[in-house]
């Protein structure tokens, strides 16, 4: 049987980041969700480097906290109690920067990583979903084939790379001091020849499009990237020649529990929101109709949200003891998703009339809730994922 115990400084970090999260995060996401997403802002990310968890996995050697998968689930859950958007600031900085730490060069790990473990925040980006009419990888009834015709192009000329390509949905992407980018060989649409590269922001020809105005987690600002004749150093492959399939695959099924752990926070959100309400209200001890519906739906979502997480921290320690730990991977993020959209919507109808009105957290939970549904593939991509391994 797994032991899910974390050690007293650890416990006393999720704490540390528990009180962060009710006293400053939550009230600058709520902000941020009113005001709209169209500039980055840096507030939350100050917060959060200066208790270095921007990036909480990075190995002491370059600065970082060097946290088990265990640890930074936790810490994922605190920060999305707060805000979801936040939460998801920095597991796409922890997403980009898992192929480096994975097959990364040495030189390319003292280049980049220290800065992201810095008081001063620095984020990276990943750059994989490409929507088109003919494409689109969330929605793909055939991930494995489909992910070979991605349109994004990397051709060898001289010593150089000259990435051209375009690529949706791009989290941190203005913010970023990097850019991690999934490209295919400019001759042929094989996974074989499918790589991953590091642009630095500042590289000529690496362009910001449009801001995506989402409808949830809108504390994390979210971009459409362009790469026109982009031109880096061939040392700025990550890991080896056709790689990059491979690296596609680890950074989904080692970091699946770091976005399962968002939908927790969120329903830990809504059910504690709830909970406050119902006895505020006195909903609890009004009358016996209204006692046994709304004390049955927090029972309800009490034990989902327990469920939920207990599926988060199976998968967390398959990770770390580097045990076969895919389908346990999949599967939380899959049921969290679930259980942070059931649960935000049954707080909504609990909560009545003022749950539907612009600016109360319990329509912000449910909008945040909806947006797990897309972020590191859908619903329907884990389902034929795991369909492979049942």
């Amino acid at each position: 049987m797994p032991a899910f115990t974390l050690n007293k400084e650890r416990n006393q970090l999720i704490s540390d980041v528990h009180e962060l999260s009710v006293s400053k995060i939550a009230e600058r996401g709520a902000y941020l969700d009113r005001i709209g997403d169209d500039k980055v802002d840096w507030k939350i990310p100050e917060y959060l480097a200066k208790m270095n968890l921007l990036a909480p996995i990075i190995p002491a050697e370059y600065g970082g906290r060097g946290l088990s998968m265990m640890a930074a689930t936790s810490i994922i859950e605190e920060i999305a109690l707060g805000c979801a958007g936040a939460a998801a600031v920095v597991v796409m900085n922890i997403f980009a920067l898992t192929p480096l730490l994975i097959t990364g060069s040495e030189k390319l790990k003292q280049q980049f990583l220290p800065d992201l473990c810095a008081e001063r925040p620095h984020l990276a980006c990943l750059a994989i979903s490409e929507i088109t009419p003919e494409n689109d990888l969330e929605r793909s009834s055939r991930p494995r084939e489909d992910i070979t015709r991605i349109t994004t192009t990397a051709e060898l000329k001289d010593d150089q790379i000259s990435l051209n390509g375009t690529k949706d949905f791009v989290m941190n992407g203005a913010a970023s001091d990097f850019v991690v980018v999934l490209a295919r060989s400019k001759e042929s649409k094989q996974k074989s020849h499918l790589q991953m590269y590091l642009v630095p922001a500042k590289t000529p020809g690496l362009e910001t499009g449009r801001v995506l105005n989402k409808v949830g987690m809108r504390s994390s600002h979210t971009v459409q990237m362009g790469f026109r004749d982009a031109s880096i150093p061939l040392e700025y492959r990550i890991g080896r020649d056709g790689g990059g399939y491979f690296l596609l695959t680890q950074i989904y099924d080692r970091n699946m529990p770091l976005v399962a752990a968002i939908g927790v926070g969120v329903a830990r959100a809504a059910f504690e929101l709830t909970l406050k309400v119902a006895r505020t209200n006195k909903m609890l001890n009004r009358n016996l109709n209204l006692n046994q519906y709304v004390s049955s739906a927090l029972v309800e979502m009490s034990t989902e949200i327990d469920a939920a997480r207990l599926a988060v921290m199976r998968a967390a320690y398959y990770i770390d003891k580097d045990d076969n730990y895919s389908r346990a991977a999949y599967m939380s993020k899959l049921y969290a998703t679930r259980v942070a959209q059931r649960t935000t919507f049954q707080a909504v109808n609990i909560i009545g009339r003022l749950g539907f009105t612009v600016g109360h957290p319990a329509e912000k939970y449910l909008r945040d809730a909806q947006m797990l549904s897309m972020i590191a593939g859908s619903e329907h991509l884990h389902k034929q994922v795991l369909s492979q391994q049942i």
